[in-house]
């Protein structure tokens, strides 16, 4: 009788380790992002064509860095990115890093310039992207370089910004002001590197409150709250995905 209920025990043992083993439901593979769902996306650097991409409406294109040069101490832009190739019929963005404010007018000038030569290989380029992780409390200053780049970007090219997700804490009126009147749109950042950051749910909820154009930026293969719902926001524009290299997926 005792072999019997140690074996009756062990066997519930075994079958609560597996319970533990599996994953919960939050977790089922639906809150998986797949680039298959979705018709915008970042490349990041250079990645092959994949069949998601032919479907694609609009791309994001990494072309450049702004950053001070370590010697000089002077602001310099350096190519990035894939070179100029002939994309069907998306819209593309030309994305540009950035690491400080205190531009120069040659900046945007070989920023213009790429846009050109993507514009001659026969691409419908949307406009350029900002990406600038910019502090919540530095936001102002953020805001007046904005405007002053908005002033020398022609007017048939839109702007677009990254945007950290602590940006929807943002209450400062004439900070939201020069963001409305400067940007076409702001696409929120849920993840950092290749993995998606907790508790994005509670940021992605304050987003409608600013009152600014936004997308979503996600990561291939990170989380996704299905239940999470911006249909209704006539700010909400969209999601954007991160393609992960080839070699990550």
């Amino acid at each position: 009788m005792l072999k019997q209920i140690f074996s009756a025990l062990l066997t519930i043992q075994c079958c609560l380790g597996l319970m533990a083993c599996q994953p919960s439901q939050s977790a089922t593979a639906s809150d998986q992002v797949n680039a298959n769902d979705y018709d915008a996306f970042w490349i990041w650097g250079n990645i092959k064509s994949a069949p998601y991409l032919s479907k694609a409406k609009e791309i994001y294109i990494l072309q450049g860095e702004v950053r001070l040069e370590k010697n000089s101490n002077q602001s310099i832009l350096i190519q990035q990115g894939i070179s100029v190739v002939k994309i069907s019929h998306q819209k593309v963005w030309l994305v540009f890093r950035n690491h400080h404010l205190n531009w120069q007018d040659t900046e945007i000038e070989k920023i213009l310039q790429r846009v050109r030569q993507w514009e001659s290989a026969g691409n419908h380029i949307q406009g350029i992207q900002i990406d600038f992780d910019a502090p919540t409390k530095n936001l102002k200053a953020y805001g007046l370089f904005l405007q002053q780049l908005r002033k020398q970007l022609p007017q048939h090219y839109q702007l677009s910004i990254t945007s950290l997700m602590d940006w929807a804490n943002l209450r400062d009126p004439d900070t939201l002001r020069l963001f409305r009147e400067n940007i076409d749109e702001m696409v929120i950042q849920t993840y950092q590197g290749s993995t998606t950051i907790p508790n994005y749910q509670t940021y992605l909820t304050k987003a409608p409150t600013l009152k600014l154009p936004y997308k979503i930026g996600l990561v291939q293969h990170g989380k996704w709250d299905q239940q999470l719902k911006f249909d209704t926001d006539p700010n909400f524009k969209g999601f954007v995905v991160f393609l992960l290299p080839q070699n990550k997926s």
